[in-house]
């Protein structure tokens, strides 16, 4: 089954200047890009409104995740959790959460949800003018910034979540140098580091994330921390408890359509 994922707007992000497109209308909430046509033609994603979204469940919740990729909560988030138990006898077990985190939802309940990443996270940016390029300031360093690039590269090429999701679950969930990292798990996912190895390094590669720039800095209310979500493009405190709390109890609380999911049928 294919799920749209809203950021393959992001592709069209060179061509903006030249299709006219209205970046005040796209750099908004990712759940409103299809709720008409002219909006779904400005924003560059026509087809993909068609093929992905206008085609199935109206009532599918739209779950967006602002991240950053070397930020130990957002990788925590992203990946099946561990935590650390107290046993009676004073001996420590890990217990893994199984019901928090992005990657299990993905699995449970992919039928009501459209899942949105957006790497960027508290990175700052400064236009340079000399090289008609943006420069990226990233909390965890230009590591984080790198691993930034390549995961919008990855959306970029390979816009299925079926396809990007397994690349950012493995990066997230791997240790070690963010390039030789990313070659990895490229080669467990099917993606061409090739190609993304290119789009990191082009001017491409910096529009992207320079749109991710704009639609983290476009949130209302502004985020304050790393991962901030939203559902149907709207923040809570309660919004954000009940996600990192149980995530895949909050979308199935939210959705409010007829195709109800094993899951939340367990529920």
């Amino acid at each position: 089954m294919h799920l749209f994922f809203t950021l393959v707007f992001i592709s069209i992000v060179g061509h903006t200047a030249t299709n006219n497109v209205d970046n005040s209308i796209c750099i908004r909430s990712s759940s409103n890009w299809c709720q008409s046509y002219q909006t779904a033609k400005a924003c560059g994603v026509l087809d993909q409104c068609k093929n992905y979204v206008w085609n199935y469940d109206n009532d599918r919740i739209n779950f967006s995740l602002y991240y950053e990729t070397l930020c130990p909560d957002c990788r925590q988030f992203i990946q099946t959790r561990k935590i650390k138990i107290q046993n009676f006898d004073d001996s420590i077990r890990y217990d893994k959460l199984c019901f928090i985190e992005v990657w299990n939802s993905y699995q449970a309940v992919l039928s009501i949800v459209n899942i949105t990443f957006i790497p960027y996270g508290n990175a700052k940016e400064l236009f340079r003018p000399e090289t008609g390029l943006w420069q990226f300031y990233c909390q965890h360093g230009s590591s984080e910034c790198l691993g930034n690039v390549i995961h919008a590269c990855t959306i970029y090429f390979y816009p299925d979540i079926q396809q990007h999701l397994p690349f950012i679950y493995c990066t997230e969930s791997t240790e070690g140098d963010v390039q030789e990292v990313a070659e990895e798990c490229a080669k467990k996912s099917s993606v061409d580091i090739d190609k993304i190895n290119a789009c990191t390094h082009s001017k491409l590669g910096n529009g992207l994330e320079h749109t991710y720039a704009l639609m983290t800095e476009a949130l209302t209310p502004q985020h304050t921390f790393v991962p901030w979500v939203t559902i149907n493009g709207e923040h809570t405190a309660e919004i954000q408890q009940a996600a990192e709390t149980d995530l895949i109890g909050l979308i199935c609380k939210t959705y409010k359509g007829s195709n109800i999911p094993d899951e939340c049928k367990k529920r």
